[in-house]
């Protein structure tokens, strides 16, 4: 006779019983694990939904927002979340600038046009970039001399020729 628990099977009953309670259990676990599996699906599902219904408010608010900007009529209800979101689009462009602003850069060597150190090309006339060293304060002010970035050293030659360092004094 076999043990169950500690006590011997009396007959094949017990055993059966056993079993019987055993697969009991599994058949409600399994069951159970089902119930789990399918609330699992449909609350992604929900959620997938739900995803759904805020991509077409997005959509919904971005059409407001372009009608605000271009100063078409929207509800007033709205006009100051609008605005709100306005400012923070100007405090965003304000802060790429400190950051554009604050990245070494370059001049062209062909134009004059400013460059990132590692551009190779200009953006604005094509020019094959040689030179890498970045630019100075001085080159950086407005007021700087637009002959000087063109490669002109004066007005008596073309570009590419070069003064004398006398010529160059006299001008």
């Amino acid at each position: 006779m076999g043990m169950y628990a500690g006590e011997e099977w009396t007959d094949m009953t017990d055993f059966e019983s056993a079993m019987k309670k055993v697969a009991d259990v599994l058949h409600a676990a399994a069951r159970k694990s089902g119930e789990i599996l399918e609330n699992t699906k449909m609350s992604y599902n929900i959620s997938m939904e739900r995803d759904k219904i805020t991509k077409i408010q997005n959509k919904i608010g971005e059409k407001f927002y372009k009608i605000f900007k271009d100063g078409g009529a929207v509800p007033e209800h709205i006009v100051d979340d609008l605005a709100a979101i306005a400012a923070i689009e100007e405090t965003i462009r304000t802060m790429e600038k400190t950051i554009a602003d604050s990245k070494p850069f370059k001049f062209c060597s062909d134009c004059g046009a400013k460059l990132e150190l590692n551009d190779i090309y200009c953006a604005k006339c094509g020019a094959k970039q040689h030179d890498i060293s970045p630019a100075s304060d001085e080159e950086d002010s407005d007021d700087s001399d637009d002959s000087a970035d063109s490669g002109e050293c004066c007005d008596e030659h073309d570009k590419g020729e070069c003064c004398s360092e006398d010529e160059k004094s006299e001008d």
